[in-house]
């Protein structure tokens, strides 16, 4: 059943609803399964849906039940132009409705939701108010100003506004409200979740927030800096050399935790990249400039004094997203480019050669005045979400080459500082760091196999996540994520790839 405060809200809510008619992953679970509130069957058909209204001027667009089978799709747009798609069962429903973060900067309602309706859930997700490109914000931008309404839904106001409608449609298609709500989203989708933590902290009662592209007014101009150092420098690593300084950190950081297995799990490891001066690549000798650029690159943005802007990719990690060139030729992320074109020199016509180290503090300064009470999404005050009983798991990939897991770490810490110490804290929020895994998943470690089941089962039956099970892409390798600060260390017998050989223990590197 809803808990009375929720239920309280979630009522106040559906007097202003007039019924005419009274993909994060997912997967089967046997822990999600075995929790469950009982399954339901819709009370009515999936077209007769096309008939809800909403006092607030949303409409029911479109309803289609024959695209997936066993699933009804119900298309929505909230004003002015917020567009939001609902999945839902048609048989086996488990009581549960789930948010679907997006990626980048969204701008289309993707299907992600259907695979978590032939998971049970009802699902919902958004184009977050605008449409195009997830690659490209100049959504945000035009002749007379900023778009200051597109940038709020963008941030929060569409999250919002899809999980109360979403909540609506799906209570119009059982005849019951969800029994529990859960967020599930990765980068974008990861700062999504701990937006709705922060500003609507009744929304939902389990987090998963994966990668979270929080400190986005920081994180995403630093993503920048990689191809300034090398342009300025007139030194473009190229792919093979970039390699050797990948390859090299790993060797000299891999076995931290007791196997060497090309896994770096001591991210507190420092490599001197002028140790590889001289070494011969593919593409040439390695140069003292080739190292001058590589320490600057894993440094991270700094001022014209040297002081501290922000993270740089850590040692170990692939380069090529932020780094990437072809044939010499640079190439830039096209988020990060964007950014500075539309949102910050707000020029249809802005060339990203003309920022260099000098000017980058300034680009860097303008980013967190204009745009960080929006989508920082940083308050580390998540005093409401706890109060609302709320769970939440966030977890990142220790060689993510998009987002730098060091932001998150230093927001998690700020969140213990600010909820009363680590023990008050790892109540209702807890991270966990994946050695070697990339952006949302990928690369050489373990990544989450199924966080969602982890946030169920610690909402529903109380059992807070110890470790989360992970595995590699090809599940060769099974490793316990532990909760921070503690990681996995080999036990010194078993087998060195599953899981069971491992242990947590407070990292005496970090």
């Amino acid at each position: 059943m809803l808990r009375p405060f929720r239920r309280a809200r979630w009522g106040a809510f559906m007097l202003g609803v007039l019924l005419l008619i009274g993909a994060g992953a997912f997967g089967p679970s046997a822990s999600a399964s075995s929790a469950t509130a009982g399954t339901s069957a819709p009370v009515r058909t999936c077209a007769s849906l096309q008939q809800v209204t909403f006092t607030d001027g949303t409409k029911v667009t479109s309803t289609d039940d024959t695209t997936v089978t066993g699933v009804c799709r119900v298309n929505l747009v909230v004003p002015e132009q917020i567009n939001i798609g609902v999945s839902l069962p048609t048989t086996g429903w488990n009581g549960r409705f789930v948010g679907v973060g997006g990626g980048g900067y969204v701008g289309s309602v993707t299907q992600a939701g259907d695979l978590a309706a032939l998971s049970g859930y009802a699902a919902a997700v958004t184009d977050t108010g605008h449409t195009g490109s997830l690659l490209d914000g100049s959504w945000a931008w035009s002749a007379t100003g900023m778009r200051t309404n597109l940038i709020q839904d963008f941030a929060y106001r569409s999250l919002h506004e899809m999980t109360v409608k979403g909540k609506a449609v799906t209570q119009a298609f059982y005849g019951r409200s969800p029994a529990y709500s859960y967020w599930n989203g990765c980068s974008t989708g990861g700062r999504q979740g701990l937006m709705e933590a922060q500003r609507y902290p009744d929304d939902y009662d389990g987090i998963v927030s994966g990668a979270p592209a929080i400190n986005w007014d920081r994180f995403v101009p630093s993503g920048l800096w990689p191809q300034v150092v090398m342009r300025e420098m007139g030194d473009v690593l190229p792919s093979c050399k970039q390699e050797a300084f990948t390859q090299a950190a790993v060797t000299a950081c891999d076995g931290a935790d007791g196997v060497v297995d090309g896994i770096v799990a001591n991210t507190a490891c420092r490599f001197d990249p002028a140790w590889l001066i001289g070494r011969q690549t593919g593409c040439g000798t390695i140069t003292a400039t080739d190292a001058a650029v590589m320490k600057k690159i894993w440094q991270g943005p700094r001022s014209k004094d040297g002081s501290f802007l922000w993270y740089g990719l850590t040692p170990g990690t692939g380069l090529s997203s932020l780094a990437g060139s072809v044939n010499g030729v640079q190439t830039p992320f096209p988020i990060v480019t964007s950014w500075f074109q539309w949102w910050l020199a707000k020029d249809p016509g802005f060339d990203w050669t003309t920022v260099t180290t000098d000017n980058f503090a300034q680009y860097f300064e303008q980013s967190r005045e204009e745009y960080n009470s929006v989508l920082g999404t940083d308050n580390p005050d998540l005093s409401g979400f706890r109060d609302s009983r709320g769970k939440i798991i966030i977890w990142h990939g220790e060689a993510d080459s998009l987002i730098f897991p060091q932001g998150s770490i230093d927001y998690y810490q700020r969140v213990v500082q600010q909820m009363g110490g680590l023990s008050r804290t790892e109540n209702f929020a807890r991270l966990f760091l994946a050695p070697g895994v990339d952006h949302c998943g990928g690369g050489s470690g373990a990544a989450p196999t199924d966080p969602l089941s982890a946030v169920v089962n610690w909402v529903e039956k109380g059992q807070a996540p110890q470790t989360l099970p992970a595995a590699t892409t090809n599940s060769t390798i099974t490793r316990p994520l532990c909760t921070w600060p503690e990681v996995a260390r080999y036990k010194g017998y078993g087998d060195s790839n599953d899981a069971s050989s491992f242990r947590c223990l407070v990292n005496p590197l970090a």
